[in-house]
């Protein structure tokens, strides 16, 4: 037949009896697919047309309806022989390279008449649509899911794989058809023709590439696989662009490379089996399945075969999606463990990081993690600072082996950390038998309302002393404690290099409490305090303390007043020094005012009331050395150490 506008009538007669139930139900026309200008007649009724006339020698309408049925009223359908008429007018070979395809009927079985009753039971598509909506729920939420997950791109891959398999066999379905195609006038099909295509040419370049990142990520380039994409996306590009009449030849130059790509999933699928990828034996069972009724039904829309088989195609692409996310789930629970591996790792990691730098020290540092802490971070802050040191650990530990001796330590260190931690303070360093800890103001773990950082240090002092008391008294060997605590401004930040950090303090605030707390040694006292923390006590009528020297350590020019907290000591003692107390800061003023033997007088007599009394005793030799003498003119009192 030559090219242009020609026209056809087919014919065709059947025989009804007296009894056919055709003749006494409601009964339709079903045609599954024809295409382009038609008009059909029964018994010479008119039933249904689509006919356009042309203009120019071209038609104005590109209409291809499917699942078409037609209701055929009471009477049309008659006893004994019936004609069925369809003229059909449509363009033959529209171009050089492929016949037209639209012109008339697409299959041999392409009509029947039946009971309406039956004709819609048969043409039923809801279990199919129910099957292309999980398609389109599984794309959607893989593809959300790789928004969440970026790392893994093979879950946006097998989400648009999805997404374009639900799309492609809704478009495919008589559903879409009857919904908005098959009415009268009802719209061009160029478009929905178009579109099914643009969703079919994506859907194995796309697994390709799921495949090829579940199997092996960023190994190799996949060069083949990387020309099939562009392929796919010039015909994907062309589909558009072409004119209509072209577009069946390019779906057939798509399929030729479909083909293609089929046969090299199936190499890619052998070689990940070679080479023991895991699931590939899964994957590999779902693509050969799958790809058989693929092949078969491309067979069939290239050479026009009578297809019962589509319908297993789509159960067979159904068991073939469900591999995929069973692989996904698969991949996606050990990634999971993993991870749970992985995060209690760094939790570990992260707990014993903290066991070397305090969380609190992190915390000043305005940062939320170890990972985030740099060399060179600083913030200066008001602190009250803490040295406590085991005094005679010397004697203990020539008592003790190497293995108890770290013992014995531990004791110690694992209480006073306690002691600290519930008093609002941490630990900055174990120095030897010597602990630095700081404390901050306004802390939330600090258990007592208005205390703050110089309330707690005092505290934390004060229970150290009497747990060492305490636990003297249980093992027998004689440590002692002796503190220093200071209050001021320091400056914590870290130091070290790219391959080693480490965090400090620095700061005069610092230096002075160790050198207070190396102090008490010299005043043989347990717990001393500057008058920088002691003025910042809010509870000082319940402190127990006495002021006991003004000294200038060495390195500094600013004199401080050293204060010894008592609290702590036995009863007796306690008692002593607080009925004492007035008699003692009489005496010491007077020794700061030069008058020495007024001082000494006094400080004789508390001598003879408390001989063991270091305090007393100090101030007494001190004034019995310089009495009856005038003080130098520059006598401020102040005590100058020339050692540390």
């Amino acid at each position: 037949m030559d090219s242009g506008l020609h026209q056809v009538e087919i014919k065709t007669e059947f025989n009804l009896d007296k009894a056919d139930d055709l003749l006494k139900i409601p009964a339709g026309l079903y045609i599954s697919d024809i295409g382009e200008n038609w008009k059909i007649s029964l018994n010479g009724v008119l039933i249904r047309e689509e006919w356009y006339e042309p203009m120019a020698g071209q038609l104005t309408k590109n209409r291809s309806l499917k699942g078409l049925i037609i209701p055929l009223h009471h009477g049309i359908l008659k006893q004994g022989k019936n004609d069925l008429k369809i003229r059909f007018m449509g363009l033959a070979d529209s171009n050089p390279i492929k016949a037209n395809d639209h012109f008339g009927f697409y299959h041999p079985k392409n009509f029947r008449i039946s009971s309406l009753e039956e004709i819609y039971n048969s043409t039923s598509e809801y279990f199919d649509i129910f099957l292309f909506g999980i398609y389109f729920i599984f794309g959607f939420y893989h593809v959300l899911f790789f928004v969440t997950r970026k790392q893994d791109i093979y879950y946006l891959y097998f989400g648009l794989f999805s997404l374009f398999s639900s799309v492609y066999f809704y478009f495919t379905t008589f559903h879409i058809y009857n919904k908005f195609i098959n009415y009268p006038g009802g719209p061009d099909t160029e478009l929905f023709f178009r579109g099914e295509i643009s969703a079919l040419i994506p859907m194995v370049p796309v697994f390709m590439l799921f495949a090829k990142d579940f199997f092996y990520q960023k190994e190799g380039k996949f060069w083949i696989i990387r020309i099939f994409c562009v392929l796919s996306g010039i015909l994907l590009l062309a589909n558009w662009v072409l004119p209509f009449k072209y577009v069946l030849p390019n779906l057939t130059v798509f399929q030729g490379l479909l083909f293609l790509m089929l046969l090299y999933v199936i190499f890619f699928s052998a070689n990940a089996i070679r080479l023991k990828k895991p699931d590939s034996i899964k994957l590999a069972v779902g693509i050969g399945v799958c790809g058989l009724f693929g092949l078969w039904d491309t067979i069939d829309a290239m050479t026009k075969i009578a297809g019962f088989h589509y319908p297993f195609f789509k159960i067979s692409f159904s068991v073939f999606i469900l591999v995929i996310i069973s692989l996904l789930v698969s991949r996606y629970v050990s990634l999971y463990k993993q991870s749970q591996a992985l995060n209690l790792e760094i939790s570990k990691q992260r707990d014993a990081f903290y066991r070397f730098v305090p969380s609190e020290f992190i915390s000043i540092l305005d940062r939320e993690s170890p990972v985030e802490i740099k060399i060179g971070d600083s913030k200066e802050k008001t602190m009250s600072v803490f040295f406590a040191d085991l005094r005679g650990y010397t004697s203990v530990s020539e008592k003790l082996s190497p293995d108890e001796n770290i013992k014995y330590l531990n004791r110690y260190f694992s209480a006073f950390e306690d002691i600290i931690f519930k008093n609002a303070g941490f630990v900055d360093k174990y120095i030897g038998d010597a602990i630095m800890a700081l404390f901050s103001d306004h802390s939330d773990r600090a258990e007592k309302e208005n205390f703050n950082s110089a309330d707690n240090a005092l505290q934390s002092a004060i229970d150290m002393v009497r747990y060492v008391e305490s636990l003297n008294d249980g093992i027998g060997l004689g440590a002692d404690l002796g503190i220093g605590v200071n209050t001021g401004p320091l400056i914590l930040g870290t130091v070290g290099s790219e391959r080693r950090i480490d965090t400090t303090v620095v700061g005069d605030t610092v230096n002075l409490s160790s050198r207070v707390q190396s102090l008490s040694g010299f005043y043989k006292s347990k717990i001393l305090v500057t008058h920088h923390t002691f003025l910042r006590l809010n509870l000082l009528s319940d402190v127990m303390a006495r002021e006991i020297d003004t000294v200038i350590v060495k390195g500094k020019t600013q004199p401080v007043i050293l204060y010894e907290v008592f609290q702590a000591d036995e009863p007796e003692s306690v008692d002593w020094k607080e009925g004492s107390k007035t008699k003692l800061n009489e005496g010491i003023a007077l020794y700061k005012a030069g008058q020495f033997k007024n001082a000494f007088s006094i400080f004789k007599e508390l001598y003879k009331e408390k001989p063991t009394d270091n305090i007393v005793k100090l101030y007494a030799k001190r004034t019995k050395m310089i009495l009856g003498q005038a003080p130098p003119g520059d006598w401020d009192g102040i005590f100058r150490l020339h050692r540390k």
